[in-house]
C-alpha cells in the first residue's frame, strides 16, 4: 500500500484542531438528516486521506530514524563531561551571577508563559464568544432563507457580517452539503467535501475548529440549523474568523514582555555581579592567605573584613595560623619519635603512661673538656658556639635516618628504631666527626672556639615510651643497652666512636674496625668487648653542605662576555648544586660568583660540572670547585654551619 494510491479531492480547508466535533451519524430513512449516497462517498474518501495521512508519517518517522545517529555523533557524551568541566572550573563569582542569572530568568520565563497563556486563553475565548454569537445571527436568517430557498437575505446578513473586522469566510450549506450561500459567490451549488466540512456537517451542536484558509489560520464556528421542533435539519451554518489579529496581539504583548524581561536581566547583572563579588572578596582573600601558608609561612593573618559566616571562617582560619605556630614551635622541643607516639595514640583519649620493647642502637656523643672551656668563656658565647655543634649532629642524625631523643647540655642522645640500623647509626657517627673536624679547622683559622666530640654506639631491647608522673611526662628510652651507650660515649676520646660487640656482630665487612681494650663500665662485672670505628662505606662527603636557594653568576669557559644566571640549590666547601636555564654537559668548565647571606663579600671560583641531569623540564649541573681559596673554603664552611642565636637580657 503506497502513499500515491489515494486521491485527495479539492477541499476548503485543512484542519489544525477541531474542539468539540461529534461525527457520529444517524441515518433516518423517512427524516431530513437521511444520509444521501454521494454523503457517503465523501465520508470514504476522507476515511481514506486518513490512512494516507498515518501511512506519511511512518515514512517520515523511518526517514528521521538515521538523523538519531547524527545527534548521537553530534553530542557525544564526552561533550556533557567537557560542560561540567568547564562549569566546575569558572570562579566562584561568576557561579554566584550565573545562578542569579539564571534564577531570574528562569522567574521571567514562567511568568511570561503564565502571563501569555492566560492571556492567549482568554482572547481565544473571547473570539469563540464572538463567533458563536454571529454564527448563530447567520443562523437565524439561514433557517428563513432555506425554508423559502430565498438567498438574497441571507447574503445580504453575511455583507453585514463581513463588516465586522477579521471575518474571512461565511456561508450557509443546505443538508446535502452543498453551499446555499457564500461571500464568495462563485461558491454557490459547490459541494465541500474536506475534513473540516464534514466535521461540521456531522456536528450536531455549536463546533469550533481550527482551520486554514487560504494559508491563513482560521477559527470556525459552525451551527445546525434545525426545525423549531429540533427533528429536522436544514443546513449548517458556518463563520471563519481570522486568528491573525490574535496572534499579533500576542506578539506585540511577548515583544513588550522580552523588551521588559531583558531590562530587568541588565539590572540583576549588574546586582549579581555586585552580590557576588561582595560575597567572593573576602572568599580570594581568604584562598591568598591559605596559599601562602601552604608554602609554609605562618607570619601572615587575614583581615577580617566582615561579622558573617564567612567572617567568622576566616577568624577561624587565623586561629589555625596561631595554632600551626604553636605546634611548629613546641615541635622543635619534641623529638621526632614523640610525635609519632603522639599521633598513634591522637584519637585514643589521654596519654598513659608506660611503653613498648623495641630494638634500637643509642648513639651518645659528648663534648669533650666542656667544663673547663665555658669556665673561659662568656655564657653567650658557649650557646652560640655549643649550638652550632649541636645543630651539626642534630642534622646528621636525621639525615641517616634516626631522631634525637634528647640534648642533656653539651649531650646529644639518639636512637635509630630497628634491626640493620647500626650501619646507619655508624654512618651518622662517622659523619658527625668528619663535619666537626672540617669545621675546626675552619673555626681555628678565624680564631674561635673549637670542640670536640666522642661517640658511643649500642644495639639492644629497651623500653619506648611515656616515663614520669601522669601531670608531665617525658617519651624517651630506658634500660641497660642505653646506659652501655652512654659509658661507651664516656670511653671514647675526642674525634673517636667507639661501639660495643652487639653493633660490631650485625654490620658487614664493608666496616673497618680496630678492637680495642675492653673496658670496666659501672654496673657490669665483667669488662666490655669494644671497638673503635676507623672507616665505613657509603659515608657522606668529608664536607656538610646546605640546603638553600641564591642567585648564582657564571660565565662558561671561552665566553667570558657572556654572564648567565642560575640557582644554587645546596652548598658546601667542595661543590654545589646548579639549577641552570640551559644545559651543561659533564666536564663544562665554569667561572662562578656566589653572594651569600651574612658574608659581605661575593666567593669567586672556576668550577667543572661533574654531574649534569634534566627533571621536570629543568637543567641540573653538580659542581666541583677547582681553585676555591683557603679563605673562601672557609668561610663557606662557617656559613654552612651557622646557626642564629638569640640572648634576651631579664629585667
Amino acid at each position: 500500500m503506497n502513499p500515491e494510491d489515494f486521491e485527495t479531492p479539492p477541499r476548503n480547508g485543512t484542519v489544525v484542531e477541531t474542539v468539540n466535533a461529534e461525527t457520529k451519524h444517524t441515518a433516518e430513512p423517512n427524516g431530513g438528516s437521511a444520509v444521501p449516497p454521494d454523503r457517503l462517498l465523501q465520508t470514504k474518501l476522507a476515511l481514506n486521506r486518513s490512512l494516507k495521512t498515518v501511512i506519511l508519517k511512518f515514512a517520515e518517522l523511518k526517514h528521521r530514524a538515521p538523523s538519531l545517529a547524527f545527534i548521537r555523533e553530534k553530542f557525544p557524551a564526552m561533550d556533557y563531561h567537557r560542560v561540567f568541566v568547564l562549569v566546575s572550573s569558572m570562579s566562584v563569582r561568576f557561579k554566584i551571577a550565573g545562578t542569579l542569572i539564571l534564577v531570574l530568568a528562569l522567574a521571567i520565563a514562567s511568568l511570561g508563559m503564565v502571563t501569555f497563556a492566560r492571556q492567549k486563553k482568554l482572547l481565544e475565548s473571547e473570539m469563540k464568544k464572538r463567533a458563536g454569537v454571529l454564527v448563530q445571527q447567520l443562523a437565524n436568517v439561514g433557517k428563513d432563507g432555506l425554508l423559502t430557498k430565498e438567498d438574497l437575505g441571507i447574503y445580504s446578513t453575511i455583507k453585514d457580517i463581513q463588516k465586522n473586522g477579521g471575518v474571512v469566510y461565511a456561508m450557509v450549506m443546505d443538508g446535502s452539503g452543498k453551499v446555499f450561500v457564500h461571500n464568495s459567490l462563485g461558491e454557490k451549488g459547490r459541494a465541500l467535501s474536506g475534513e473540516a466540512d464534514l466535521n461540521a456537517l456531522a456536528s450536531s451542536a455549536l463546533l469550533f475548529q481550527n482551520v486554514s484558509y487560504e494559508g491563513e489560520p482560521a477559527l470556525e464556528a459552525a451551527l445546525p440549523i434545525v426545525t423549531k421542533a429540533g427533528n429536522i435539519r436544514l443546513g449548517t451554518a458556518r463563520i471563519g474568523l481570522s486568528e491573525k489579529e490574535l496572534k499579533d496581539a500576542v506578539r506585540r504583548q511577548k515583544i513588550i514582555f522580552s523588551l521588559i524581561s531583558l531590562g530587568f536581566v541588565a539590572i540583576g547583572l549588574l546586582i549579581s555581579f555586585g552580590l557576588s563579588r561582595v560575597l567572593t572578596q573576602p572568599i580570594y582573600t581568604l584562598a591568598i592567605g591559605m596559599q601562602v601558608v601552604s608554602r609554609g609561612d605562618l607570619s601572615q593573618q587575614v583581615k577580617v573584613f566582615y561579622k558573617d559566616e564567612i567572617g567568622k571562617l576566616t577568624e577561624s582560619f587565623n586561629q589555625m595560623i596561631l595554632s600551626l605556630r604553636e605546634k611548629l614551635h613546641m615541635e622543635k622541643y619534641l623529638s621526632s619519635s614523640v610525635m609519632q607516639s603522639i599521633r598513634k595514640r591522637r584519637d585514643s583519649g589521654a596519654m598513659k603512661l608506660g611503653g613498648e620493647r623495641k630494638y634500637v642502637t643509642a648513639l651518645f656523643s659528648d663534648v669533650r673538656g666542656f667544663t673547663s672551656m665555658s669556665e673561659k668563656m662568656s655564657p653567650e658565647e658557649v650557646v652560640d658556639a655549643l649550638n652550632v655543634y649541636l645543630n651539626l649532629q642534630g642534622k646528621v642524625v636525621r639525615q641517616r635516618g634516626g631522631a634525637v631523643d634528647k640534648f642533656v647540655g653539651d649531650e646529644v642522645m639518639a636512637i635509630f628504631e630497628g634491626k640493620g640500623q647500626e650501619v646507619n647509626a655508624i654512618r651518622a657517627a662517622m659523619d658527625i666527626q668528619r663535619y666537626c673536624s672540617s669545621l675546626n679547622q675552619a673555626r681555628a683559622k678565624s680564631g674561635k672556639k673549637q670542640m670536640q666530640v666522642g661517640i658511643g654506639l649500642n644495639s639492644g631491647e629497651v623500653v619506648m615510651g611515656n616515663m614520669g608522673s601522669e601531670e608531665h611526662m617525658d617519651y624517651t628510652v630506658i634500660g641497660d643497652n642505653i646506659n652501655l651507650a652512654a659509658r661507651l660515649c664516656s670511653a671514647a676520646e675526642a674525634g673517636q666512636v667507639v661501639i660495643s660487640k652487639a653493633v660490631a656482630d650485625t654490620i658487614s665487612k664493608d666496616t673497618k674496625l680496630r678492637k680495642l681494650a675492653p673496658v670496666q663500665v659501672k654496673g657490669k662485672d665483667k669488662p666490655i668487648e669494644i671497638f673503635e670505628v676507623v672507616d665505613v662505606s657509603a659515608a657522606a662527603r668529608r664536607y656538610m653542605r646546605k640546603e638553600m636557594e641564591t642567585g648564582v653568576t657564571y660565565q662558561l669557559a671561552g665566553l667570558g662576555d657572556e654572564m648567565n644566571q642560575a640557582f644554587a640549590k645546596n652548598l658546601g666547601p667542595a661543590g654545589c648544586l646548579l639549577e641552570m636555564p640551559v644545559a651543561a654537559g659533564v666536564g663544562t668548565k665554569l667561572s662562578l660568583e656566589l653572594t651569600l647571606p651574612s658574608i659581605p663579600e661575593p666567593v669567586k671560583t672556576d668550577a667543572v660540572v661533574k654531574h649534569a641531569k634534566k627533571f621536570e623540564g629543568r637543567y641540573y649541573a653538580g659542581v666541583w670547585f677547582e681553585d676555591l681559596s683557603e679563605k673562601d673554603k672557609n668561610r663557606i664552611i662557617e656559613w654552612v654551619h651557622q646557626v642564629e642565636s638569640e640572648i634576651i637580657q631579664s629585667s
